[in-house]
This record gives structure tokens, sequence and C-alpha cells, in this order.
């Protein structure tokens, strides 16, 4: 990639620099346009004076005839030196008088009457001829004996030209000059101006994997950065809890993984320490499919983990009808729920929008935990109602409850607030994230509420036709 496309400095001084000759270009033709047009006004308006002067001459005039004997009057009334040419001529064309040598002109047909005085749109042009550009101006004229004559007086372009010709090079210049001087000083400017984007690069340069605390000053940066910096720092934001979430999880990973692998180890060295009986080999075999049934739980658990945080599960929605759906559930815990000494009841009506094999494993969950920490003689209630937007389905069950600094973190992943990990053998902690996760596939929400005495969860499944 060259430098120019690589240098935004060097795009920005290059942009200053062609609105620069624009502008310059667009100026200097609108003034030369307006001196052009005003020194044509200014040639018009002397030839109306001269004419009416060199009809005063001919009013003092006694004939015709002493025109042409007495034409240094009239051509002093001219400024022959100044670029005009005159000729007066009879009415039927015999010339009485003329100064204009070799150059010849278009004689304008019609001339200004002896009774009226002459104006600007009188005067025409003329474009023709090696000289062209002339101005010329005719006009009727009478002698002190009443004989008529006609008057044709020019203005050759040759002093307005040059005057022209030094101007368009001043303008030319002008705008070479303003162009470069511009580029030169948007260069500085922007140069000068990004600085505050290396600030802000040398800052984000010092932010690592162990130092991620680190965030862009975005109060000293100015406006037209302070979005950028606000959004690299929202970025960090998310990365840091990303990565803290991350580390956590390996930590509690490497934890869950090293207890079952621990006792595969340390009873397959026991078993093969000495003889064993049939009997004794068939209790290990059943000990160790416990464990790897317990690692088989967490892969799985895992990978819908993954899947699920890319989208990777379609879902198949359908109405569904939520007391069956919720009894279907009880009655799958009926026998752990007996076992455990503690009833499972439903009370629930309308219909959900979810996908049936999620809808029972997000609940499922749930009501395996709530049968984990519900005491002996308790109940667990299923509920489903309509709420705003959706269906709410809660599991409630009684117990010791949560503690407040638990909640917030209740569904991430591998986290029990039971921190004795009493239940370790049985759980994972997986359940709860992968009820979040089911809940975040059907653009839902779950929460947790717990008091001395009783335990809500509960699970919103948005009706996505009110969706907009």
């Amino acid at each position: 990639m060259s430098a120019w496309k690589r240098s935004l400095t060097m795009q920005l001084g290059a942009l200053f620099a062609a609105i620069a000759v624009v502008v310059f270009a667009a100026v200097g033709i609108y003034l030369y346009q307006a001196l052009a047009r005003q020194l044509q006004e200014r040639d018009d308006a002397d030839l109306i004076d001269r004419i009416s002067s060199i009809r005063h001459l001919l009013d003092e005039t006694a004939t015709v005839t002493d025109v042409g004997k007495n034409p240094h009057q009239f051509l002093d009334a001219v400024d022959i030196h100044g670029g005009y040419l005159l000729a007066i001529e009879t009415i039927d064309g015999r010339p009485l008088l003329r100064n204009v040598g070799q150059r010849n002109f278009t004689v304008p047909a019609k001339a200004v009457a002896t009774a009226r005085a002459p104006t600007a749109h009188d005067v025409i042009g003329e474009n023709r001829g090696a000289g062209g550009g002339l101005r010329l101006l005719a006009a009727l004229g009478e002698a002190a004996d009443g004989s008529v004559v006609r008057i044709i007086l020019a203005r050759t372009p040759y002093d307005r030209s040059a005057l022209l010709a030094a101007y368009r090079l001043k303008v030319m210049a002008a705008v070479i000059g303003g162009a470069i001087l511009t580029a030169l000083t948007g260069f500085l400017l922007v140069k000068r101006g990004l600085r505050q984007v290396w600030r802000l690069a040398d800052q984000a340069r010092n932010v690592t994997a162990h130092n991620l605390a680190v965030r862009l000053d975005a109060a000293t940066a100015p406006a037209e950065l302070l979005v950028l910096a606000d959004a690299f720092n929202a970025v960090l934001d998310r990365l840091q809890k990303s990565f803290e979430h991350l580390s956590q999880f390996s930590a509690d990973l490497a934890h869950d993984m090293r207890t079952p692998l621990n006792n595969l180890m340390v009873q397959t060295q026991v078993a093969l320490s000495q003889p064993r009986t049939n009997e004794e080999y068939q209790n290990l075999l059943s000990s160790n499919h416990e464990e790897f049934e317990r690692l088989a739980r967490m892969v799985e658990s895992m990978l819908f983990l993954a899947r699920a945080d890319h989208e990777e599960i379609l879902l198949s929605t359908e109405r569904l009808d939520a007391n069956k759906a919720l009894e279907q559930i009880a009655e799958y815990f009926e026998a752990p729920a007996a076992e455990a000494g503690i009833g499972i009841k439903v009370r629930a009506s309308g219909t959900v929008l979810a996908d049936l094999h999620l809808l029972r494993r997000a609940v499922n969950n749930l009501v395996a935990n709530a049968v984990r920490y519900t005491p002996k003689g308790g109940t667990i209630w299923l509920e489903a109602s309509a709420a705003d937007g959706g269906m709410r389905i809660a599991v409630i069950n009684p117990g010791a409850g949560i503690s407040a600094d638990d909640l917030p973190r209740l569904f991430d992943r591998f986290y029990r607030a039971d921190r004795s990990r009493s239940s370790a053998a049985r759980s994972a902690g997986l359940g709860l994230a992968i009820v979040r996760s089911i809940m975040t596939l059907h653009r839902g929400r779950v929460s947790a509420s717990s008091e001395q005495g009783s335990t809500r969860f509960e699970l919103f499944f948005p009706d996505r036709r009110t969706e907009t």
C-alpha cells in the first residue's frame, strides 16, 4: 500500500488543496468576468461621451464639406492614440473623414437619430477579424446648415485585452499559490489535530492481557474522538469481563474434571495393587462407570453451552399447552421427589411459544435443583401464567434460601452457592448456566429471587408475534 493511501494527513492536505483550487478559481473567474464587464461598460460610456462631443463639433461646423477640411478637431475629440477608430460619412456613404487605416469593421445598420442621445443599448460588439472585440456606436449628426452625416465610432480591445491578460496571470498565480499555501497549512493543521489520535493509540498499546484495567482517557479526547474512545472503553470493559469469566471458568473446569479423574485413577491404582475378586472388580467398574457418566454429562453440557453461545442450535418453536408441559415434567420427577419425601404440584394455564425439548430441559434443571434443596415434607410448585408480551413459568421451592451475594452469579458456569461443594458429586455446576443459554436462544430471560424459607426461579418466554 502506498504512503498516499496510508496517510490520512496527506489525503486531507490534498483535499484542502483541491478545494482551494476550486474556490480560488471560481472567485478568480467571477472577478475576471466582473472586471471584463466593467471595462466594457467603461468603453461603452466613453463611446457615448465622444459621440456627443463630435455631434457638438458638427453643430459648430458650417457645412459637411468643412469636416474634411479641418479633421483635427474631430480627431482630437476621439483621442486617436487611445485606440479609437472614427469614420464620418454622408448619408449616401461618401467618406468625409476616416482614421481607421487598413482596419475594416462592420458599419452598424442603424444609427441613432439626431434628436436622440445614444445609450449603452445602442453600442454593438464585433468579434470578427484579426483584431476582433471592437465596440461600435453609430449616430447621425447635423451640421450648421442642416446637412446630416453618419458618425461611426469604434473602440479597439487592445488596452482592455492587455489589462485582462495581466489580470488572468495574477488570478492563476493566486490560485496556484493559494492551493499550495492551503495544502501546507491544512497538512500542518491535520497533523496537529491527529496528535490526539496518536495519543489515544499510545494508550491503547498499553492494553495487554495482563493489564486489561487500562482505559483510554476519554475526558481529554476531542468531541469527534469521544465516541470512538467511549466505544473502545466499552469493548475493553466487555473484554475484561469475558477474560475474568474465562479465567474463572478454566479454573472451575479444571477443578471439576480433576475430581472424577482422580477418583478413577486412585480406584484403579488400588485395584491393581493386588489381586481382587470378581465382585471387587465389578464394584470398581460400577464406580468408574458413575464417574464416566459424570464426565460425559459435563462434556455434553459444555458442548451444548458452546453451541448455544454461537447460536448454532436451531429452535423448533410451537404453541405448547403450559399446563400439559408442566404436568409431564412433574410426572417425570414423581419418583425422585417421592424418594426425597417431597411433593410436586402444578398450577398453570395458557400457552407458551417455545421449543418443547429445550423448555423441558430448562424446567427440568430447575426442578432437579429444587428437589435437591427442598427439605423433606416440602412441596415444589410449578406455575405458568400470562405476562405482558409473553408467558411466565416459575419453579418455587421451600428451603434455606440463597444469599443476596450469590444471586447475581447464580447462572455463571461452575458457580455453586454451596461453597463447601458438598454436592459436587451430583452436580457439575452447569445446570443453571444451561437454563440461561436456553432462555437467551428464546430471546427471553431468567431470574431468581430468594428469601428465608422460599426460592423462586422464573422463566419468561416472549410472544414473538408482539415483537417489532
